[in-house]
């Protein structure tokens, strides 16, 4: 590499890790113009456009940058994650395929900063699955997501909304009991806990869930709603 590329991949680097973003654009460019052998550039000026919206434009760097080098493990999930933005599931989901047969073909386990991005990755596909009413899918996606970080108890919580939309109340419910032992003071999960007593027809236990939310977050909107329409209805038993 020409000293001159060289000083500009430093500037430029330099410039992107301080969130200088329009000095670090001009600067990679300019690299481009000399060279367009170097993978990272690519993966930079992906992110820059990713950040202004430009995603269709992050999503072609992020290619270029994975042409270059196809065992670019940050270029392959920014790809992933761009796509799942830009709505393209499937796509999003076979980058995460190639992502984690590639994590583990290794002889070293991933670090746990990057099993924490897939996993954050695959609940991302999960919500939109669920927002599409694609409650399978959605469940699918969470198990992926919790195979690689079974501790995150939001990710329990959301797969347990997934499942109780499915009509799988057991599955719900043993979610919902994970997320709780994680995390005792779970407020998220004990509102959803109270739903799930509510669906499946235990009002008394639906209400001691929300009231247990609402020791917690005395102010949580949606338990206090739940609660005064059971006890409007005048079906709390009491």
């Amino acid at each position: 590499m020409p000293p001159d590329i060289r000083q500009l991949v430093r500037r430029g680097t330099a410039a992107f890790e301080a969130g200088e973003y329009s000095e670090a654009e001009m600067l990679l460019l300019r690299v481009l113009d000399g060279n367009t052998g170097y993978a990272n550039v690519y993966h930079m000026l992906g992110v820059i456009a990713g950040l202004r919206g430009a995603r269709q434009r992050a999503a072609d760097l992020f290619q270029r940058a994975l042409t270059l080098n196809p065992r670019y493990r940050e270029a392959r999930l920014s790809l992933a994650v761009t796509l799942a933005d830009m709505g393209a599931y499937d796509a999003a989901a076979a980058e995460m395929a190639v992502l984690e047969d590639r994590e583990s073909a290794d002889a070293d386990h991933p670090k746990p900063a990057i099993l924490g991005k897939l996993a954050n990755a695959h609940a991302d596909l999960a919500r939109k699955y669920h927002a599409l009413g694609m409650y399978a899918e959605a469940v699918g996606e969470y198990d992926k997501a919790l195979g690689l970080c079974p501790t995150f108890p939001d990710i329990h919580n959301r797969r347990a909304a997934s499942c109780r939309e499915l009509g799988d109340y057991a599955g719900a419910k043993a979610s919902l009991a994970r997320a709780l032992e994680l995390n005792p003071r779970y407020v998220e999960a004990y509102v959803n806990l109270g739903q799930l007593h509510r669906c499946t027809g235990h009002v008394a236990e639906a209400m001691a869930a929300w009231r247990r939310a609402l020791e917690l977050n005395p102010e949580h909107p949606l338990a206090r709603v739940c609660l005064a329409q059971i006890s409007a209805s005048g079906a709390d038993g009491g």
